[in-house]
């Protein structure tokens, strides 16, 4: 998010909280006050200390923070996009899936380990990755599979896409 965007944000957040709540102290009191009582001044301590934010220390009047690269590698929920992508073979896999509604349960599962995966959210039974599947096939061709249930694709864009 860009900061000033970021600060715009900020701004409304505390602009709805006066005005939501219209009581003296809301009015007149100024933005630090605001955010030193919802804490945001704590938790900006804590993002530094576990150094995913430093300060810039080049104006003493005015606080201004960016993220380091560990901040922003943990925004990103541990995966680098551009790193990931520079060694990618064009290729797509995808995972289909048609698990019975009376297997709840098991759905779910493997939805859930889809998105722990980092897989990309097509529809409720369509997932799809730029990354192999070696792990996932291990995992899935050790039992018995059932092909009309579960399928592992592997695919180039045909029109448009990135050759290489």
């Amino acid at each position: 998010m860009q900061p000033k965007t970021e600060e715009f944000l900020n701004l409304l957040l505390w602009s709805a909280d006066t005005l939501a709540r219209p009581t003296f102290r809301n009015l007149t009191d100024l933005y630090e006050s605001w955010a030193y009582r919802n804490g945001l001044m704590r938790q900006v301590a804590t993002l530094e200390k576990r150094r995913f934010l430093e300060r810039d220390n080049s104006s003493l009047n005015d606080r201004l923070y960016r993220l380091t690269a560990a901040g922003r590698l943990h925004v990103l929920g541990g995966r680098d996009p551009e790193e990931r992508w520079r060694d990618w073979d064009g290729q797509w896999r995808m995972v289909l899936f048609d698990v019975p509604t009376g297997q709840n349960a098991q759905r779910e599962r493997l939805r859930r380990y889809l998105r722990a995966k980092g897989f990309g959210y097509l529809q409720n039974s369509v997932w799809i990755t730029p990354d192999p599947l070696k792990e996932e096939r291990q995992i899935m061709g050790g039992g018995g599979i059932n092909v009309e249930s579960l399928l592992l694709l592997e695919a180039r864009p045909c029109a448009g896409g990135i050759r290489h």
